[in-house]
């Protein structure tokens, strides 16, 4: 199903249900991928069978401030799973600047709030609960590699993550985040698409930043697809 710029300008304006239609076709995208790979291949022979530690239920639960696009909240939240803790999850809107203000002092996630520690960064937070006796087996987690060949190819494609990422973190309806108008106008106001700096973008009336979202969301992304794959 291909949806016109005017259905996702409608979405953006005023809602996600356009996008809510779409979703059993993606996910049925999604199942026939699974099926697909099942028959050829198993998971272990794709990712080596690891381990997980003893569940982990500390007697007062971490809560852990994300949202669901942010990928340092993504490691977060992957760095508890692997070490199987036991957490409160917290998807704060997008719009919601008073919650992590009133927790750091200012706009940002993740957040973790344990008792009376309250902890940003994400990197901060993965060694401080693998260190904990609290949180299970110490160093279990390796630590980073300081790979430059990552962060060169991350910094090279970053333009073309932005074009397929960021029109649909808020045009699909389905982070959490993003459920609301005020959260999605919040993001495209403060983030700005490929060839706009952000003093330029947020100059530009919200009338032209929807729009443009839009036209770039309807756009066929094979072609920028097949360059990230490159």
């Amino acid at each position: 199903m291909k949806l016109s710029t005017f259905a996702i300008l409608a979405a953006l304006f005023e809602g996600s249900s356009a996008f809510q239609t779409a979703s059993p076709a993606l996910l049925a995208r999604r199942t026939t991928t699974t099926t697909t790979l099942s028959e050829s291949t198993t998971t272990e022979d794709v990712v080596p069978k690891l381990k997980k530690p003893e569940r982990v239920i500390p007697d007062e639960l971490p809560t852990l401030y994300v949202y669901d696009h942010c990928p340092f909240c993504v490691r977060v939240r992957f760095a508890m799973g692997l070490k199987n803790i036991k957490h409160n999850l917290v998807f704060l809107a997008n719009d919601d600047v008073k919650t992590p203000t009133d927790l750091i002092g200012k706009k940002m996630a993740p957040i973790m709030q344990w008792g009376d520690l309250i902890m940003p960064e994400s990197m901060d937070i993965i060694n401080y609960v693998d260190q904990d006796e609290r949180c299970g087996p110490t160093n279990y987690i390796a630590p980073a590699t300081g790979r430059t060949d990552l962060k060169a190819w991350q910094k090279g494609v970053r333009d073309l993550l932005r074009s397929l990422q960021r029109p649909r973190y808020v045009a699909t309806g389905l982070l959490p985040e993003f459920q609301q108008l005020d959260a999605r106008h919040a993001f495209i106001k403060n983030h700005q698409l490929p060839g706009y700096e952000k003093p330029e973008w947020k100059e530009k009336p919200m009338s032209e930043q929807l729009t443009e979202y839009a036209e770039l969301m309807a756009r066929d992304p094979a072609g920028d697809v097949g360059e990230l794959n490159r």
